[in-house]
């Protein structure tokens, strides 16, 4: 299964022994990711730290992880830099044209590679920390080129940084939990409308957003709510108000 090589090899192999020290990982399914070929990898968002815990996690099996991340980055001095050498994927959100923003992920899929998403498109504002209602960006790849879609369910990057905090927790054997699940099954949806078919769109969307859900409710072992949230629709706590409701909640747990 091993495509890693270069920089990205390299730094995995850098930052294996202090991550090992500071994050206890238990990840199941590997054997649910492809052995060949371009696919989505689509993991809840939780923390800032939970896109490294996914692509450390995928770097040790061999599978470098081209994550989508706003085209601004890609020009801060030194950042911007690393993240082209390690084929990072810029998301050019102020196109004219929708299909433009996806145009670097659907190269990386074509030439074979995996493409982190997350569909929610930035940290869930869910007060309990639940998926969010699905953005259309994955589902519109998956149409168009038809790769696999493999949802990953994770929790504990939350409590290592929690949302919109700045104080990141260093202590050694911090627990993350992971699962890779099956492919989300797409295959009644294709069509040579790809994602021109909007029905189609929406759907493969709900399911993705679906299969990441229940795998976070068997890490948590309990129930999401019946609705995600919905940013849109939904008038929730600020920012702030959230960041302390998850130090809160960490407090109660801890108890």
């Amino acid at each position: 299964m091993s495509r890693i090589q270069g920089l990205y090899k390299n730094a995995v192999a850098a930052v294996s022994p202090i991550m090992h020290t500071w994050i206890n990982f238990d990840v199941t399914g590997e054997e649910n990711l492809p052995e060949s070929g371009g696919f989505l990898v689509t993991p809840n968002h939780i923390s800032n730290t939970d896109p490294v815990c996914v692509a450390f996690v995928l770097g040790e099996l061999g599978i470098p992880t081209r994550f989508m991340a706003k085209n601004e980055l890609f020009k801060v001095p030194v950042l911007g830099a690393v993240m082209k050498k390690l084929g990072m994927v810029p998301v050019l959100r102020n196109s004219s044209h929708s299909v433009d923003s996806l145009a670097g992920a659907r190269k990386a899929l074509d030439a074979g590679q995996c493409v982190g998403i997350y569909i929610e498109g930035t940290l869930t504002r869910d007060p309990q920390y639940w998926p969010m209602r699905g953005k259309t960006g994955a589902a519109r790849l998956a149409l168009d080129t038809r790769c696999p879609v493999i949802p990953i369910a994770q929790w504990g990057p939350q409590a290592i940084l929690e949302r919109y905090s700045k104080a990141l927790d260093i202590r050694p054997g911090r627990k993350v939990r992971m699962i890779i699940m099956e492919p989300v099954d797409l295959s009644d949806l294709y069509s040579d409308q790809g994602s021109q078919d909007r029905e189609a769109v929406v759907e493969a969307t709900e399911r993705i957003q679906k299969a990441i859900t229940r795998g976070v409710e068997e890490l948590r072992g309990e129930k999401a709510p019946e609705q995600p949230w919905d940013p849109d629709k939904m008038q929730g706590p600020a920012k702030k108000t959230l960041g302390r409701f998850g130090h809160w909640r960490r407090g109660v747990q801890g108890r």
